[in-house]
Order: C-alpha cells, then sequence, then structure tokens
C-alpha cells in the first residue's frame, strides 16, 4: 500500500509540475490580442483546459495521496518534512486557484467575449506578469514542496557542547 501510494503521490506531482511549466510556455507564446486576437483567444481557451483539466486535478488528487500516506504510515506522523509537505501543498492549491487557475479562466472568458466585441480587446493582457510570478512561485513551492520528500530533512536542533 505504502509504494502504491507513493507511486500515486509521485506521478501526480509529475503532472502538476509539468502542467505548471506547459502553462509558462504558452504564457510566453501569447500574442498581443490587438495583433492576433484569434490566436490569443485561442491559447487562452487552451490555458484554460490545460488549469482546469490538468493542474487542479492533479494537484487535488497529489494532496489526497500525500494525506493518505501521512495517515497509513506512523512514521509520517511526527515527521516535520511530512507537515512541511502539508503546508506547501496547501500553498501551491490556494497560489494555483487564485494566482493560475482564476486569472486564466477569467482571461479566457474576456477573449472569447471580445472576439464578438471588439472594445473588449483593451481589457484583455492586462495582468499578464502577475500571471507569470503566480507560474513562477508556485513553480518554487512546488519544488520546494519535492525536495522535502525526496531528502526528508531531519530538522532536528545541534545540542549545545557543554561548557
Amino acid at each position: 500500500m505504502r509504494k502504491l501510494l507513493k507511486f500515486g503521490h509521485s506521478m501526480t506531482a509529475i503532472t502538476f509540475l509539468g502542467s505548471v511549466v506547459v502553462l509558462w510556455v504558452f504564457h510566453q507564446q501569447l500574442p498581443a490580442p490587438s495583433d492576433a486576437l484569434e490566436v490569443y483567444s485561442a491559447q487562452r481557451s487552451a490555458m484554460e483546459r490545460v488549469a482546469s483539466l490538468v493542474l487542479m486535478p492533479s494537484l487535488l488528487i497529489s494532496l489526497l495521496f500525500g494525506l493518505a500516506s501521512m495517515a497509513a504510515v506512523p512514521g509520517f506522523h511526527g515527521a516535520p518534512w511530512a507537515w512541511g509537505k502539508l503546508v506547501t501543498t496547501v500553498l501551491m492549491l490556494e497560489g494555483s486557484l487564485l494566482g493560475i487557475q482564476s486569472p486564466i479562466k477569467r482571461e479566457a472568458e474576456l477573449a472569447v467575449a471580445a472576439m464578438t466585441d471588439g472594445d473588449l480587446v483593451g481589457e484583455l493582457a492586462q495582468k499578464l506578469a502577475a500571471e507569470q510570478w503566480s507560474l513562477i512561485l508556485i513553480g518554487l513551492v512546488a519544488t520546494a514542496n519535492v525536495a522535502l520528500g525526496v531528502w526528508r530533512p531531519r530538522f532536528r536542533s545541534r545540542a549545545t557542547p557543554a561548557s
């Protein structure tokens, strides 16, 4: 059971980080909406699908595998690294919802609306830098989360030598 939980957790973590990278690449390839609105809209729709169908489900399933591992393996109950992974996962969940998925979904909806109402084009691509920074920060937190699971630091204080 332990190996199955570890495998599931690892695979979903890989999927999550991969989707962050895919979204980053999409961001780097976005044309200016005023130059190529159809391409911008199509890419934003694809980004929304990646965020909704890959990013968030993989993160939620990874969280469930992690919680199941913490419950099933007694050695994880008091391990500081396991609690650190839980904290970083909660940060990734909130950050992904607020900083990645929600802005991408709003922008995709606005891009589709701009296809029929040209006056909305000026409202597009206003927060690209914030989205990119969210992807970077969440990617770094996810990398720290993986590092905690791989190296499993002990976080023990060193006893001070007697004087």
